[in-house]
């Protein structure tokens, strides 16, 4: 049986705790507010909307599909902000806030829950699983490799310094990555801009390849009509490349339901 139910917009402050602005957020809200309207969580994975004071703070999780409101905590001024981020300290932020809150409400779709006397059966790992590295910024992405590679040992980030972390402290057997990922303060310095897409795939394909990955993709569901770069990989797709020891295919994704078929690019990666 299932029925549709609403939920409150879930509220992540990417502040530090003891940050005045924070505080007075949470206590503004927690006094205003109404439950069924909104809440507070933990992590900015699970949040509808993102409230945040300075950039680094959300860049590594940062996703085009979800709602940010920015608090100039620094008084530095804003510049070329993202069309889904919000300026909130220009104008009257608690109203201002208020009105995002509102609509971010009703863009929710509602949800529809199923009532069971079963427990959801737990993936099992399959007798061959791989060490796995899903490297991608979209979180329909992500959740179709958690789906689909449920039977191996996954691993999924979003970010490039993640991904390079990673990559120097873990063992992998195989790392599929997205092209294009959000640029990284770490490498653009001042000229950093939130959102702004990088080619970092293929630095990160060479980076797989050098710490011992045997299989290596570098996976676009860029259009190849729409991106130069994306479209050149026209010609790599045709064959598998060697790096140090690894096998590496430069491939256009296969897709399914709007998202990344994984399974299917892991078995070109594997296949002979």
């Amino acid at each position: 049986m299932t029925a549709t139910v609403t939920r409150p917009v879930r509220i992540h402050v990417a502040m530090k705790k003891e940050s005045p602005v924070r505080r007075a957020i949470e206590q503004v809200f927690g006094a205003i507010g109404d439950p069924e309207t909104h809440c507070f969580v933990e992590t900015a994975h699970e949040a509808d909307l993102i409230v945040f004071g300075d950039m680094r703070a959300i860049e590594k999780g940062y996703s085009a599909s979800k709602t940010y409101g920015f608090i100039d905590e620094m008084r530095r001024g804003t510049k070329n902000l993202p069309a889904n981020v919000v300026d909130l300290t220009v104008t009257n932020t608690v109203v201002t806030l208020i009105k995002l809150i509102q609509k971010v409400g009703q863009s929710l779709q509602p949800l529809e829950t199923s009532v069971s006397t079963t427990t959801a059966e737990v993936a099992q790992l399959r007798a061959d699983a791989l060490r796995i590295l899903v490297i991608d910024d979209t979180h329909g992405n992500i959740a179709s490799a958690e789906s689909v590679l449920a039977g191996h040992h996954l691993t999924t980030v979003t970010g490039y310094e993640e991904a390079m972390t990673l990559l120097g402290n873990e063992k992998f057997d195989v790392v599929l990555t997205d092209l294009h990922l959000p640029m990284s303060s770490k490498t653009m310095g001042s000229k950093f801009q939130l959102g702004e897409l990088v080619p970092y795939g293929m630095l990160l394909m060479v980076e797989a390849a050098r710490q011992g990955a045997k299989h290596v993709a570098v996976i676009t569901d860029l259009s190849h009509h729409d991106d130069p770069f994306s479209a050149a990989f026209d010609h790599y797709s045709r064959f598998p490349v060697k790096i140090e020891d690894a096998k590496v295919i430069m491939v256009h994704a296969p897709m399914k339901d709007g998202v990344k078929d994984w399974a299917t690019a892991l078995s070109w990666l594997m296949g002979d």
